[in-house]
C-alpha cells in the first residue's frame, strides 16, 4: 500500500490556521504566567500599604484620645507653683 502526500491549498490553509492559533495560544499562556508571577509582589505592596495606613490611623486616634488627658495634665502642672 502506498500513501501519497500532496499539499493542496486546503491543507496549506489548514496548516497556516493551526500555526497562527498555536502562536496565539502560546502568547496567551505566556501572558498569564507573567501576570501570575507579578501578583505576589503587587499583593505584598498592597499589604504593606494597608499596614502603614492602619498604623498611621491607630497613632492618630491614640493622639486624639490622649489630648483631653494631656490638656488636663498640663493645666494641673501650670497651676502648681
Amino acid at each position: 500500500m502506498e500513501y501519497r502526500f500532496s499539499l493542496t491549498p486546503r491543507l496549506i490553509s489548514l496548516a497556516a490556521f493551526a500555526l497562527v492559533a498555536l502562536m496565539v495560544l502560546l502568547f496567551a499562556l505566556g501572558y498569564q504566567v507573567g501576570s501570575s508571577l507579578n501578583q505576589p509582589a503587587t499583593a505584598a505592596a498592597v499589604a504593606a500599604e494597608l499596614q502603614r495606613q492602619a498604623t498611621a490611623k491607630a497613632a492618630s486616634e491614640a493622639a486624639q484620645a490622649a489630648t483631653p488627658v494631656t490638656d488636663k495634665a498640663h493645666a494641673v502642672q501650670k497651676a502648681i507653683p
